[in-house]
């Protein structure tokens, strides 16, 4: 993929370190044996130095020209040429090694005394594949990184159990601008972000993002992490690698329509980044065309249709987007079905955990290869470096399947800009879909019916501020937001709850205006700051209270398209 995507490994530089040990050691050898040669030449040519020159005591010899004692050099010159080159090597090589056993003996105090007195620095903990390549990402972008392994098996870094207060205090985690857990354990991920949030002492916001295998465990955090107090000095937020991956790849490159029919997609697999991969193809339709016929995908696996109930469940908003079929069948009966059972689909994604069984389906599975360039995207994690014999300058196997294109997972989520994109964020992104799909249905036009990625800052933020706000209205009715996973009933917002929400959000959107500048007039005049609408509640036009009101009405919907409901506390 390189430069297009963005999704694979990066290419790494030779280590400088082991070239100039071979350079030495081969150094080495040849100022040994110019040693012996040398002196051999100058003990046969200076008998009456009284020095012997047997070939033990001439090894003897050479070898104390490392240590500068050499005690037949002692006697002064002219030295053959070959000994001269050899009596000045080998104190270079002796040198070399010196300082080398030096900056290893002491590379460790030196790494935690930097540790101790960085400023502004972030902190990976973890030594995985999301925390290295994460940790490079980091460092490229131009950040300085300490890393704490999961185990204290390394002693080059910060040692200790990363959980623990003193370790994230040897890290300087008071003076670091974020942290990022990404061991393999969720439930230590969580232990180590909460733990590095309570030794938050200094007055700046510290950033902390740990990692959730688990999509579902991920947003249930999530959710109640927005609905709980604001937390001040912290921000702290969960994500999932395969969520993440999704939406980079289906962001970036978006669905193609072919002629006037909408195109037919194939997911192979139906594990958490084939669900990501489906639900956000589903969100990029529907801002795309809201007038468009369904997108057909067919998902296959051997759980399909527990799945595809499972997903529709909690998006209820794709079974009116997508006309999903579900295909319980495995890989190998996939493989064992004729090539020519039904229309081929024009985009594939084989989603499988199992790399090997991603490449199985990829190389093998005739009957979903398309045959446009890059339309069968298989999704990789440690075999994505492969990408070089599909899609790289030489195109080794081109001949074989031009339509393959290897997608890195943990290299695509692993970007810090896309892990910040909290559930903040994206409940805003959700509040601006639903507002273009309300007004594109009425037929309005207005500047802010474009993507999110091209909407102005200023609107951005009204959205961002309304989705953070979210939280604190529904503590204010005894509610809180709960994550679309198994059997459970959304609470239904009385009268005088969307009322009450209402003046809310009003009184908000009257803060956060007033605090811009903005007055009351009875007409609107942007260039001066005046709005009508900033009057108090009993004084609003009616106008303007039914859209309050109509904007609390759609927050259950809105949720719903994020994948959360309203449900109320038990006392």
């Amino acid at each position: 993929m390189g430069g297009r995507s963005g999704g694979s490994a990066d290419v790494r530089r030779p280590p400088v370190a082991p070239v100039f040990w071979l350079t030495f050691a081969i150094l080495a050898v040849i100022s040994f044996g110019c040693g012996l040669i040398g002196l051999e030449q100058y003990l046969s040519q200076n008998p009456d130095l009284g020095y012997s020159d047997h070939p033990l005591d001439v090894l003897y010899y050479a070898l104390q020209l490392f240590v500068l004692g050499s005690p037949p050099l002692d006697a002064g010159g002219p030295f053959p040429p070959i000994l001269d080159f050899a009596r000045f090597a080998a104190p270079t090589v002796t040198a070399y090694a010196l300082i080398e056993a030096s900056r290893l003996l002491f590379a460790s105090e030196i790494r935690k005394l930097k540790a101790r007195t960085a400023r502004g620095h972030v902190i990976v903990v973890g030594d995985n594949l999301v925390a290295t390549t994460l940790s490079r990402r980091l460092r490229q972008a131009g950040h300085q990184v300490i890393m704490v392994p999961s185990r204290a098996t390394e002693p080059a870094r910060v040692t200790g159990a990363a959980r623990d207060p003193d370790i994230l205090r040897a890290a300087s985690v008071g003076r670091a601008r974020a942290v990022y857990a990404c061991t393999d354990d969720s439930a230590a991920n969580t232990a180590i972000a909460l733990a590095a949030a309570r030794l938050r002492r200094n007055g700046t916001t510290l950033a902390v993002y740990a990692q959730v295998a688990d999509p579902e465990v991920c947003a249930a955090l999530q959710a109640r992490l927005l609905s709980a107090p604001p937390r001040h000095g912290t921000r702290l937020d969960f994500f999932n690698i395969d969520d993440l991956a999704a939406r980079h790849l289906v962001a970036r490159e978006p669905v193609t329509v072919p002629g006037a029919r909408p195109p037919t997609i194939a997911i192979l697999g139906a594990t958490a980044f084939g669900r990501a991969v489906l639900v956000e193809l589903a969100r990029q339709w529907r801002i795309r065309d809201p007038a468009a016929a369904p997108l057909p995908i067919e998902i296959i696996d051997a759980d399909a249709t527990a799945a595809v109930n499972r997903l529709t469940d909690r998006y209820p908003f794709l079974t009116r987007i997508c006309k999903i079929t579900p295909h319980d069948a495995g890989l190998e009966r996939l493989l064992a079905s004729p090539s020519d059972d039904g229309p081929v689909p024009d985009r594939v994604f084989i989603c499988y955990d199992d790399e090997q069984q991603a490449l199985k389906a990829a190389l093998t599975a005739e009957q979903v290869w398309p045959g446009e360039p890059g339309s069968v995207v298989v999704r990789l994690d440690r075999l994505a470096s492969l990408r070089e014999a599909f899609d790289g300058g030489d195109r080794v196997l081109d001949e074989l399947s031009g339509t393959l294109r290897l997608f890195g997972v943990v290299h695509a989520a692993c970007d810090p800009a896309l892990i910040g994109d909290d559930l903040v964020e994206r409940l805003a992104r959700v509040i601006h879909e639903r507002y273009v799909l309300d007004v594109s249905g009425r037929g309005g036009d207005t500047p802010a019916l474009v993507p999110w990625e091209d909407l102005p800052d200023r609107l951005r933020l009204t959205n961002r501020a309304q989705a953070e706000d979210i939280g604190r209205k529904l503590r204010a009715i005894g509610c809180t937001l709960s994550p679309r996973v198994g059997p459970g009933r959304a609470h239904t917002l009385t009268d005088d709850e969307t009322e009450r929400l209402a003046v809310m959000e009003h009184e908000r959107w009257r803060r956060d205006r007033a605090a811009q500048g903005w007055r009351y007039a009875a007409e609107r005049d942007d260039e001066h700051r005046l709005h009508p609408a900033m009057a108090a509640w009993p004084a609003l036009r009616d106008e303007m209270r039914n859209r309050n009101l109509d904007e609390i009405r759609q927050l259950p919907a809105i949720l719903a398209d994020a994948g959360f409901r309203i449900v109320r506390l038990r006392a």
